[in-house]
């Protein structure tokens, strides 16, 4: 049912190239999407949001690389690895920010008011689990090692990102264009 869910918003477009072969092609019918804020704080939420994506991709990937017992211990490691599908599902979102212009189609819209806040969500939950995690791991007693403390870190950054970016959403809230008679 889902894979259908925007089928009534386009309608096949056939014509005929100049070989005499029919080329179907598809047009978008549906209702125009326009951002329910004000340009200025549309393109602030905008590039707030890419910034997010850029450092929490960094911190993410910085989290990795030192030797660390935080990444050695399941309930740490994969919390912070799953953490990367909801942080690159946020990026996706983040570039077509920049690459939608109004109006724009429903399908937009609806990512911006389903998935990416269900996204940015997950991201600070995975991280927040990964955080308790180390933070179990270093209460028992765990040989701890320098790299641990830039885990830390960068999951505290990865969280931080995944908040910021949650609460630029609300800001960019799509609403069904009013057509003008």
């Amino acid at each position: 049912m889902s894979r259908n869910r925007y089928v009534g918003d386009y309608r096949i477009v056939e014509s005929i190239d100049a070989r005499g072969r029919v080329k179907s092609d598809y047009e978008y019918i549906g209702a125009p999407y326009v951002y329910a804020g004000d340009a200025t704080a549309v393109k602030a939420a905008r590039s707030r949001v890419a910034r997010c994506c850029a450092v929490g991709w960094a911190a993410w990937l910085s989290a990795l690389i030192p030797i660390s017992a935080a990444m050695r211990a399941l309930y740490v490691a994969l919390p912070f690895a799953f953490a990367a599908i909801p942080l690159a599902l946020t990026a996706g979102t983040a570039v077509s920010l920049f690459r939608e212009k109004e109006p724009f189609e429903h399908r937009h819209a609806d990512r911006l008011e389903n998935r990416a806040p269900a996204c940015t969500f997950f991201l600070a939950l995975l991280g927040v689990i990964a955080l308790i995690g180390e933070a179990v791991n270093a209460l028992r007693g765990a040989q701890l090692l320098p790299g641990d403390a830039v885990f830390a870190v960068c999951a505290a950054v990865v969280v931080a990102c995944a908040i910021l970016c949650h609460r630029q959403w609300r800001r960019l809230r799509c609403i069904m264009e009013v057509p003008h008679n």
